[in-house]
């Protein structure tokens, strides 16, 4: 048995940890340039949305006398490492994986081995959790993974849960899934389930009847599992769903364009900057660079997107030789005149990612270094005194926005920078 345990709309509430003045208000979180990320429940009652751009739900959100934070993921993420390290400890014994920045998984079987009362436990570690960080949660328990994440789903979505939800019999199990849309289920997605619809298949109970061989088949093992675990059968365990990305990207939007190659140069060194690092996390090595750049659909001027891809014939990790690569080719890259076409959005992307520890076999004259001890050393006083603390020259940015007509608040770097604590006087 597995439980899943999570932060209720955890960027919109976390942020009203720390201005609490509007915790009873709409509240929505932007990243991005201004597209948003998360809502709270009070903006989901008023049909505020995620993923759109904050200037289309401003005036509605004023209506409701709501507010406009813009992400800290620096002090977000502190909230998270606390919350998630509360649960640890309070669960000692259970094997756990911290699946996102609001999710974390644990083997609870024993649990169930010894007799213990599931929902009672689980209730008792949320209102611990509440107490001593603030971060509410929400809690699923199944016999597999996805019916962990299943349950959780339920939590959320079917009244008389109240935030949780125990799938512990097959009556219980098969009345969630007839409720449970297909693109629900973990491990499905919306262009899967468009495909599994064309077969017939509309709901998570319907999926859960199919063949295993037959659909691995057609789909691919992938889905054979998922059927295997929504009948109780875990199939999947932490090792599996952690497996490392194929690719990764960075990418901004920018609402006040960009119209000089200065501009444009600062940006993706930034960008390749921040794909480097996430590459060594995941101790991976990229064999090639995706850089694309693109005007606004919005814009009045001839539509320009262009991608270059740069390969390499040895896995890279380090930011100074991407930082190099990357800028030989920005000229080819961009448009005649950035006055008549200013680039609205720029992305990088690592593609064919490879293990860092994969055995390498060089030419007898290649001398190429990663440079490890020096990206770990930038990479660690980073990590210790705040994000940008040291950056590579090519990396400083000159862009910056006119102030806008929508207020947004901030969430002060509390944990990373003793300039932003508060200073108390006693009188």
């Amino acid at each position: 048995m597995f439980a899943l345990i999570d932060g209720t709309r955890f960027y919109a509430n976390s942020s009203t940890l720390y201005k609490p003045q509007y915790k009873d208000k709409p509240i929505l979180v932007t990243a991005g340039q201004g597209i948003v990320i998360a809502a709270n429940r009070k903006s989901s009652e008023v049909n505020l949305k995620k993923f759109k751009p904050i200037w289309s739900q401003i005036d509605k959100l004023q209506l409701y006398h709501g507010a406009v934070f813009k992400a800290n993921f620096s002090t977000l993420g502190h909230l998270s490492n606390a919350f998630q390290t509360c649960l640890e400890l309070n669960m000692a014994g259970c094997r756990s994986m911290r699946y996102s920045v609001d999710e974390s998984f644990f083997c609870v079987q024993h649990l169930f081995d010894i007799g213990v009362d599931m929902p009672s436990y689980i209730q008792k570690i949320r209102k611990k959790v509440y107490k001593e960080t603030g971060v509410a949660t929400g809690a699923g328990v199944g016999a597999s993974l996805t019916l962990a994440k299943a349950a959780s789903w339920a939590a959320k979505n079917v009244d008389g849960y109240n935030g949780q939800c125990v799938l512990d019999s097959c009556t219980q199990i098969d009345a969630i899934l007839r409720m449970m849309p297909i693109k629900q289920v973990w491990g499905v997605g919306a262009r899967l389930s468009e495909h599994l619809k064309r077969d017939g298949l509309a709901m998570a109970f319907q999926l859960k009847q199919c063949e295993p061989k037959i659909y691995q088949k057609r789909y691919g093992i992938n889905v054979a599992n998922i059927i295997h675990e929504l009948n109780s059968v875990p199939v999947l365990d932490f090792d599996h769903v952690r497996s490392k990305k194929k690719q990764i990207w960075s990418t901004s939007s920018y609402r006040d364009r960009l119209r000089s190659i200065e501009m444009v140069r600062a940006e993706i060194a930034h960008h390749t900057s921040e794909v480097m690092r996430k590459v060594r996390i995941q101790e991976s090595e990229t064999l090639t660079l995706s850089i694309f750049v693109s005007t606004s659909i919005h814009d009045k001027c001839p539509a320009f997107n262009n991608r270059i891809d740069i390969n390499f014939e040895q896995g890279v990790s380090d930011t100074s030789f991407s930082l190099q690569s990357v800028s030989g080719a920005i000229k080819s890259l961009l448009p005649v005149c950035l006055l008549s076409q200013p680039i609205y959005k720029v992305g990088v992307g690592a593609n064919e990612l490879i293990d860092s520890g994969y055995q390498k076999q060089f030419e007898l004259f290649n001398d190429f270094d990663n440079k490890e001890s020096l990206n770990t050393t930038v990479d660690l006083l980073n990590t210790r005194f705040g994000k940008g603390t040291l950056t590579f020259g090519s990396e400083t940015r000159s862009y910056s926005e006119a102030p806008g007509q929508i207020r947004m608040q901030e969430l002060e770097d509390y944990f990373t920078d003793y300039n932003k604590l508060l200073s108390v006087k006693c009188i």
